[in-house]
């Protein structure tokens, strides 16, 4: 295991994390000294720890066993119920669905007398805004005067020292799918806030529709704090680069091959949580999940996340080697906590690797190096085929699909239509809205002309044949030997010369560029700290997230910090795009 420390980032962005806590606690101080019943939205459970800890919401007389909210009708005789929810339409209708309860069991217990008085029984935070849609809903109830509701103003998550996250995991289809600028706007906010603390953006540079809209409106913004003096003159950040996720659909149809985004591939991380079977910890539990915090708090974790994952297999042994040579009892508590992270870790790896190994994954991993390379293989299709015969776990087979789609710019019609017809006849005609979806984002499309792929490779050396895996030496290291078409355009622009070098190769990229006319000086190398913001408009992966935290680690002058909507990898793009419905025009 190396001794090398995670250096301290040098910009401070808890301040995010500080004004979000301190508003709960202001709306939680400001309701009656009684006990009161959380009801959450499920996926604000892992959130919850972020928020505030269970020792103070103990103090604040807030029960232990909190309620995930769901369409069933429940009776509470707590004098409040505190609901946690995002402002959607069907959250008002389950919470007016409760009160309702509620009333009809207080009238039968009180021999059907009515009680007038204004009812302070029910609270609902809204988080970070009420909607005008929830907001006519509660005001056209009938029950409207027992709706108190208050406002959690979340715009954005610090998830780490240099990356803030909506964590908005159905931001990819609300914005591709749905044209839906909410994830923006809430990108824009968070981003002025960052410049009202920490200094004012100089230069600004896009690829994609989204990320010019993304600049439209900080401009604006910007235009309007600064006559009302709000944004810190006296700091200056140096850049902005914005990306639309569109831009490059190759990267998330990748395999990490990043311990962390392997952690998320095969166990599936929630908000620095990840729930894994008590049977593959070898542990003895009463329940059949156990939780594990990986955030900061775990030290081991933390040094290791961004190690490839043939170097956590070989480190991994070693490090238990010297723990076992060691006396526990002579352990002070830091080591012990250490030894018990490793010890999860070795049981978790342990089932990835037997994952990994299996024939039909190195099958899958042999079709994506190939595609990688450029190189075109009918065999996939004959692949394909025979994997839908067997109905293997259609994720994977969608996301070699999508990604033959990405570096290929489409399949021939014949076959595409084909693809479709058999695809929906073995998964089901309820995956339909899930087909129409990838093709209307242009995951899933028809062979055109508008390939690209090929000489984006050539220009931007997306394949690096001699990467470092254990000490890199390239961002490649990520994607063993693959590196992320985005993270290629960042490294071109903090380089000499930044994106004029490339203007041809970004004009074949899908989406407008915009960026300085004149960049010769922008990243002069004389300056002493250079702080960088990188926007993904639909999502960041674990590989490109691990390729940045490099970045911040080569370049001693400059440090980058990440805005983005969410974490995502091809399972989750797929998952939120079979949500719902097809989206007509």
């Amino acid at each position: 295991m190396e001794s090398e420390e995670n250096p301290i980032f040098p910009i401070d962005l808890s301040i995010f994390k500080d004004q979000i806590r301190e508003s709960l606690l202001n709306i939680l101080n400001s309701l009656p000294k009684v006990e009161k019943t959380l009801v959450l939205e499920k996926t604000w459970v892992s959130k919850l720890n972020y928020l505030t800890s269970r020792e103070k919401l103990k103090e604040l007389q807030v029960r232990k066993d909190f309620i995930i909210l769901n369409n069933s009708s429940f009776i509470s005789d707590s004098p409040i119920i505190l609901y946690l929810i995002t402002p959607n339409l069907d959250n008002v209708k389950i919470i007016e669905k409760h009160i309702e309860t509620n009333m009809k069991d207080f009238e039968h217990k009180t021999s059907g007398e009515i009680n007038e008085k204004k009812n302070d029984k029910y609270h609902i935070i809204f988080i970070p805004r009420i909607t005008g849609e929830c907001y006519n809903f509660i005001n056209n109830s009938k029950y409207k005067d027992y709706f108190n509701t208050h406002i959690l103003n979340i715009d954005i998550y610090q998830l780490d020292n240099e990356i803030l996250s909506l964590e908005n995991q159905n931001a990819f289809r609300d914005i591709y799918l749905e044209n839906n600028l909410n994830s923006i706007s809430s990108l824009c906010r968070a981003i002025i806030k960052y410049e009202t603390v920490f200094g004012k953006i100089k230069y600004k540079y896009s690829k994609g529709f989204y990320s010019k809209k993304l600049i439209e409106m900080l401009n604006r913004e910007e235009e309007q704090n600064n006559k009302n003096n709000n944004i810190n003159t006296e700091n200056e950040t140096l850049a902005c680069f914005i990306f639309d996720r569109n831009i490059d659909m190759i990267t998330p149809m990748c395999s990490n091959w990043i311990y962390e985004g392997v952690l998320d591939d095969f166990i599936g991380i929630d908000f620095n949580i990840i729930n894994i079977d008590s049977k593959i910890l070898e542990k003895d539990s009463k329940t059949d999940k156990i939780k594990i915090d990986i955030s900061s708090r775990d030290k081991y974790y933390t040094k290791i996340k961004d190690y490839n994952l043939g170097k956590i297999r070989k480190i991994f042994p070693e490090r238990m080697a010297e723990f076992n040579k060691d006396n526990n009892e002579k352990m002070n508590k830091e080591k012990k906590n250490e030894k018990a992270s490793l010890s999860n870790h070795i049981n978790i790896l342990e089932y990835i690797n037997k994952i990994l190994m299996k024939p039909i994954s190195k099958f899958y991993y042999n079709f994506e190096k190939i595609l990688l390379k450029g190189e075109s293989n009918n065999k996939i299709f004959d692949f394909i085929d025979d994997e839908m015969g067997k109905k293997v776990d259609k994720y994977n087979l969608l996301r070699i699909l999508c990604l033959e789609c990405a570096i290929h710019s489409g399949i021939k019609t014949k076959i595409l239509e084909q693809i479709k017809k058999d695809y929906l006849n073995i998964y089901g005609y309820q995956d339909l809205f899930l087909i129409k979806n990838l093709e209307k984002v242009g995951m899933l499309k028809v062979l055109d002309s508008q390939n690209f792929y090929s000489e984006a490779n050539k220009k931007l050396q997306l394949i690096f044949g001699n990467v470092d895996l254990n000490e890199p030496n390239d961002t490649s290291y990520a994607y063993l030997g693959y590196s992320s078409i985005i993270i290629r355009l960042i490294e071109k622009g903090i380089s000499q010369g930044g994106w004029n070098n490339i203007k041809d190769i970004l004009k074949k990229i899908p989406g407008d560029s915009n960026f300085p006319t004149d960049e010769s000086d922008i990243f002069s190398n004389n300056v002493d700290k250079q702080f960088i913001i990188v926007v993904f408009i639909g999502g960041i992966t674990y590989g490109e997230l691990a390729s940045i935290r490099l970045l911040n680690k080569k370049n001693r002058n400059k440090k980058f910090i990440i805005f983005t909507t969410g974490i995502i990898n091809s399972k989750k793009i797929f998952q939120s795009l079979q949500k719902g419905e097809y989206i007509i025009n």
